[in-house]
């Protein structure tokens, strides 16, 4: 069976770590943000569990659910205008430690999970793996 493509063909190295779904034996994540959300997470270094006017917590993926902005924008945010742009970013990362996280479907009988972390997240308690534009393709979780 051949190597599943989350990235088509714009990143082998991430398609391929992705594949393996585990880094030094911890699960891979994907965080999805904004162009704004992303420009204040490297500036800061840190991914913020608090937010203005939403739940608290930091929003993950797992590795095998590799949304593009636009699978994101109809599966995640369930076409809500408010988070058009929510997912034009992403950093795909695994802790460095064993991270207690919450696990769910996003909604009732969804196949979609929804992890929560309920802490800010530092780069030092990270391995990055990827961070830049969201080059995940439509469709690629079929």
């Amino acid at each position: 069976m051949p190597a599943w493509k989350p990235t088509g063909n714009r990143d082998s190295l991430l398609n391929t770590r992705l594949n393996a779904g585990s880094w030094n034996g911890r699960p891979i994540y994907i965080h999805l943000t904004s162009a704004a959300g992303y420009a204040a997470i490297n500036l800061s270094k840190r991914i913020n569990a608090t937010r203005t006017g939403g739940k608290n917590g930091i929003y993950l993926s797992p590795s095998y659910q590799c949304f593009s902005p636009a699978d994101a924008f109809t599966l995640l945010f369930f076409e809500n205008a408010l988070y058009q742009n929510n997912a034009s970013h992403c950093l795909v990362f695994s802790f460095n430690f064993e991270a207690e996280v919450e696990d769910n479907p996003i909604s009732s009988g969804s196949w979609v999970r929804e992890i929560i972390y309920r802490r800010d997240i530092t780069f030092p308690e990270i391995t990055i793996l990827y961070r830049g534009a969201n080059i995940f393709v439509d469709g690629n979780w079929e």
